[in-house]
């Protein structure tokens, strides 16, 4: 054991999970970011660093893809300036940058999952003091989560377009309000609120997926399934589930609000530095001073609030799993080995 790298690098958290159930959760994860906080904060540094440069890099390649756009939108104002009348884009202009916008955004996502994944990894590391889990099961955990808890509400938005409004028809509703209206209020509020619900339940089962992909060898599936039994296998650990990740979430929201109207004058900076070095075009330069502080805060939201976040997410993980196998029925090997898995 004296060899064992594991029983080295984990020793000083093992020491207080000793006593480590009254410390609590929140001041465990204190304790791991104060013993690793350079390890932790220089991977978050150079995580926020190469997503930045990727989310660069997708930004140009997206204001390649509209540019002609652009150029009929100038074209038509500079046009109703010389008749001196008013000037408004096309819609289907506008409609187009959407579409462009929409197509970037899985790329934008894999970026943000990227990071996260770097960060769990990492994070998981430092709590437990072991060697992650394989980087692409983490990943894969973040990819499957996104797909199976926006598809229920995705679905009860499309049933609530499909038969309550004309997105998916011309001048005809299947379900008119006038001639059917309790069964048009059920249809436009029920499935987007089902929807809703079922992507919160599943949100929060799966909550400790990442960290579990992150400590244990198991698979993206594996890791959904053993989240879901941590979380919702006892009465009392759906509780602390949510007493941990809602705070996390109102934090990490706050902070963003708070770094958003920071970085709110590097709008008008971003949109002077795109004409003076770019092309002339006030209506892309607009949106370049748009998306600025949206982009600086998002970075510094998550380079600075992450680390924090999966630290506490993997201690809540590791404090879960035991009270799991001690509650389940177990051999005289599996409560011989008890002491060393926590």
């Amino acid at each position: 054991m004296a060899n064992d790298p594991a029983t080295e690098t984990g020793a000083p958290l093992r020491e207080e999970h000793a006593d480590g159930e009254g410390r609590g959760i929140v001041r465990t994860a204190f304790v791991v970011l104060r013993r690793d906080r350079g390890r932790l904060f220089g991977r978050a540094a150079g995580v926020t660093g190469l997503v930045a440069l990727g989310g660069l890099l997708l930004t140009v390649v997206g204001f390649v893809a509209a540019w002609p756009e652009f150029t009929e939108i100038r074209l038509g104002a500079v046009r109703a300036r010389i008749d001196e009348d008013s000037y408004a884009p096309d819609g289907s202009r506008v409609h187009t940058m959407w579409l462009i916008l929409l197509a970037c955004l899985p790329f934008l996502i894999l970026l943000l999952h990227l990071a996260c994944t770097a960060l769990q990894t990492a994070s998981a590391r430092a709590v437990t003091g072991r060697a992650p889990g394989r980087f692409r099961a983490v990943l894969g955990v973040y990819a499957l989560r996104g797909v199976f808890v926006w598809a229920p509400l995705v679905a009860g938005v499309l049933v609530e377009e499909t038969f309550t409004t004309t997105l998916f028809r011309e001048h005809t509703v299947i379900v008119p309000k006038w001639e059917y209206p309790n069964l048009f209020v059920l249809l436009r509020y029920g499935p987007p609120l089902l929807g809703l619900v079922a992507a919160l339940v599943l949100r929060l089962g799966w909550t400790l997926a990442p960290a579990v992909a992150a400590t244990e060898e198991l698979s993206p599936l594996a890791a959904l399934r053993r989240s879901w039994s941590l979380v919702w296998g006892r009465a009392s650990a759906w509780f602390r589930t949510v007493a941990v990740a809602l705070p996390l979430g109102a934090l990490t929201i706050g902070l963003y609000v708070l770094l958003s109207s920071a970085a709110h004058p590097l709008r008008s900076g971003a949109a002077s530095l795109f004409l003076e070095w770019g092309p002339d075009n006030t209506y892309a330069a607009y949106v370049a001073g748009v998306l600025a502080p949206i982009a600086a805060a998002l970075l510094l939201t998550g380079a600075l609030a992450l680390p924090f976040a999966h630290t506490v997410l993997a201690v809540l993980q590791q404090r879960l799993s035991p009270a799991v196998a001690r509650s389940a029925p177990a051999g005289p090997d599996a409560v011989a080995a008890l002491p060393t898995a926590s």
